[in-house]
């Protein structure tokens, strides 16, 4: 009796695909799970530090200013202006329901590029640019409301945590501290999400009617924005970053401001040069 080894089939363990195919699925799958595992992070991040006590936001950030601020070169233009600006902000905080013991703190930077943005521990930083193409005081007023708006909801610190979590995974897998820290610092400048946009517009305008009895000239503030941003092709103001002066956002700050009599309540100028343009 003789024994033969049986024929092995050709197509046992040959895959159909190409190897470049299958390596590419392969690819676009991790980079899938990455990305997802990523929001995940960032969004639960984000969500648990808006339980974080404000006196304890506070404590960590004392005085300090986590965003660049540019000095003055005219030390009379900012012994002026912020003080104008931090009385504007202080009358328009007691029509908003801050957290507890918050005080927010007004920064001029002489940076021209127009835009303003709220950071951690209460602080808010408005750019000469911005200041000095504001057409009246209401329109500034509605700049630093919807500033004060993301601090009433804790925007920044979720902003922050969001990232610190991403960073944190990062350093476990073995990523340098040093790399990362500059971009949670930075994150409260990139802007929020549409719909924070929209709800520290609401709570901007709400304040700006408690202040002057009107929402008259707040849509003005994105327009302006929007002209600067069409024309200089280039660094585009975080108001705008991510949330556009589109057609939507203008009318329906036009809108709060139905019934506006401009004869009977004119726009209040500004008190104040806001130093050269």
């Amino acid at each position: 009796m003789s024994y033969e080894n049986p024929q092995v089939p050709h197509e046992v363990n040959v895959s159909r695909e190409s190897v470049l195919a299958e390596f590419l699925r392969l690819v676009v799958g991790l980079a899938l799970v990455v990305l997802t595992v990523s929001a995940v992070l960032y969004f639960a991040g984000g969500a648990l530090a808006r339980f974080v006590p404000y006196s304890a936001e506070q404590r960590w950030v004392g005085d300090r200013v986590l965003a660049p601020v540019e000095p003055a070169q005219d030390v009379v233009d900012a012994a002026v202006v912020e003080p104008y600006l931090q009385q504007l902000a202080d009358d328009l905080a007691r029509h908003m329901d801050l957290p507890g013991g918050m005080r927010p703190v007004v920064h001029w930077s002489d940076e021209a590029v127009p835009n303003a943005f709220a950071t951690l521990g209460g602080h808010i930083v408005v750019t000469r640019g911005l200041c000095t193409r504001m057409p009246s005081e209401n329109a500034l007023a509605m700049v630093l409301a919807h500033e004060l708006a993301h601090l009433h909801e804790r925007d920044p610190i979720s902003a922050v945590g969001g990232s610190a979590t991403l960073a944190l995974a990062m350093v476990l897998l073995g990523g340098s501290v040093d790399e990362f820290v500059p971009h949670v610092a930075h994150a409260v400048q990139l802007g929020y999400s549409r719909r924070a946009e929209r709800h520290a517009d609401e709570l901007a305008v709400d304040a700006v009617i408690a202040k002057y009895g009107h929402a008259g000239g707040a849509a003005a503030v994105f327009e302006v924005l929007a002209d600067y941003a069409g024309a200089a092709k280039g660094t585009v103001p975080t108001l705008l970053s991510t949330h556009p002066a589109d057609e939507d956002r203008v009318s329906r700050l036009k809108s709060a401001a139905l019934g506006w009599d401009s004869a009977r309540q004119p726009l209040r100028p500004l008190r104040v040069k806001c130093g050269r343009r």
